[in-house]
């Protein structure tokens, strides 16, 4: 016959309850989920009607949402990088000169370094820095951009972001049941709050997918996008736009030009 303490009998209490919950609060994830997957069609309901204003509003509002989200989010990971820096200088440092290792500093330039890859991917592909084999895509006209960035969207992003969300939430699920810690002993007790970042990076890039197949086909439909943030270059640029863009800076320019003869 097993005893099993006061304090032990508390804690498996707990532990039940916490599972309950984190049961109940994965489902309503996964509902919500299901909720937002009519809108992943919204480039091809959008190219489809493209006289519908709501529609019209509805994808310019989408579109400047998630990117000032991701752009921001991208502004504020970034400061882990420097951090992340002086986390391993100081361990090797420590190491090297003292002989002494904390595996929680270790841990923390882990957590650090995923931290800026997981949250950061998304703004990353805002801004069109993420490596790719670019062969054809720079030779292209805008119409052939933005046809490549729907189907990329639609046949590659899309597909392998639902995948890694749900072959994800069963670990994650498992890991915040029993608020799964370091294998070390005295490692960080947040390893449950890691293995999250997979699913929020799936669902970060597949959001930030959406906003660029609906500027795709903003651009496609000639209609007015939003802004991009400050320094992000703009794929899908209007050409007509562009050319107003030159006749305004070669007309600001003859006009400072004749001033100075003028005055001169």
């Amino acid at each position: 016959m097993v005893f099993i303490s006061t304090q032990e009998k508390s804690q498996l209490n707990n532990m039940i309850e916490n599972a309950d919950l984190i049961f109940i609060l994965s489902h309503i994830f996964q509902l919500l989920g299901w909720a937002f997957l009519p809108l992943l069609m919204l480039p091809i309901m959008y190219f489809l009607f493209s006289k519908n204003q709501f529609l019209k509003s509805l994808s310019f509002g989408i579109v400047s949402t998630i990117d000032t989200f991701n752009y921001y989010i991208g502004e504020i990971v970034k400061w882990l990088l420097p951090l992340m820096v002086l986390t391993i200088s100081f361990s090797i440092f420590a190491l090297s000169i003292f002989g002494k290792s904390w595996t929680k500093l270790f841990e923390t330039s882990e957590y650090f370094h995923a931290s800026v890859i997981m949250l950061g991917a998304a703004s990353t592909l805002l801004a069109g820095k993420h490596v790719r084999v670019d062969i054809f895509y720079s030779k292209m006209n805008n119409i052939s951009r933005s046809l490549v960035e729907i189907i990329g969207f639609y046949s590659l992003l899309l597909p392998v972001c639902i995948i890694i969300l749900w072959n994800s939430q069963s670990f994650v699920r498992s890991s915040w049941m029993i608020l799964e810690g370091s294998s070390e002993i005295d490692g960080i007790k947040g390893e449950f709050l890691l293995k999250t970042l997979i699913p929020i990076f799936s669902v970060l890039m597949i959001i930030q997918g959406l906003s660029i197949s609906l500027r795709a086909v903003m651009y496609i439909l000639r209609h007015e996008k939003p802004l991009l943030p400050l320094n992000f270059d703009d794929t899908f640029i209007n050409e007509n736009s562009f050319k107003l863009i030159l006749i305004l800076i070669v007309y600001k320019n003859l006009r400072t030009y004749t001033k100075i003869e003028y005055h001169a």
